[in-house]
């Protein structure tokens, strides 16, 4: 009886786990988190989107190979690889604040999963419309990485950072 007990609470607190690994929503969640920790003022122990820590548990494998690759020619090279935080989709910001993330659904075989947030409103002059994140992410062994992370330039066009990290390997 108490082995059953036992392997119904694995199955129910297990399955619970495998199916936040499987939500598109997931890996969004925790880098939205981690731009918290980044742009709040006198944060001593900043966490890095890229680093060793989250890179593998956030990101697909062909990203974070892309990524790797940049990170230690622009090392190397004595050179920024990526100059802008590509969560926010600047080079400044304020810690997102009324932080929405929705799962718009299919796309381009991942899912299209979308953060809105105010993150300029810490300046002086400070643009009131939302910022707008679309996070690609994909599905590998069942869990749910970020592939792809696009901004949307109010009044631009939007900024992929595969296309941004691909584009450093071009202009080389």
């Amino acid at each position: 009886m108490r082995f059953l007990a036992v392997v119904a609470a694995v199955l129910t607190f297990g399955g619970t786990a495998l199916a936040d690994d499987a939500d598109p929503t997931a890996p969004v969640q925790k880098i939205m988190q981690i731009s918290q920790g980044v742009w709040k003022q006198d944060n001593p122990e900043q966490d890095d989107y890229f680093s060793d820590k989250w890179m593998p548990q956030l990101f697909s494998s062909a990203f974070a190979t892309i990524a790797k690759k940049g990170f230690a020619k622009a090392q190397a090279n004595d050179e920024p690889f990526i100059d802008y935080d590509p969560v926010l989709g600047g080079q400044d910001g304020c810690a997102p604040k009324d932080l929405t993330i929705t799962n718009a659904g299919p796309k381009d075989g991942g899912f299209d999963v979308v953060a809105k947030f105010h993150a300029f409103y810490c300046f002086d002059n400070a643009d009131s419309r939302f910022s707008e994140t679309h996070f690609k992410v994909v599905m590998e062994n069942g869990v749910a990485k970020i592939d792809d992370i696009v901004n949307i330039v109010p009044d631009g066009d939007p900024v992929s950072l595969r296309d941004t990290m691909n584009g450093y390997f071009s202009a080389q």
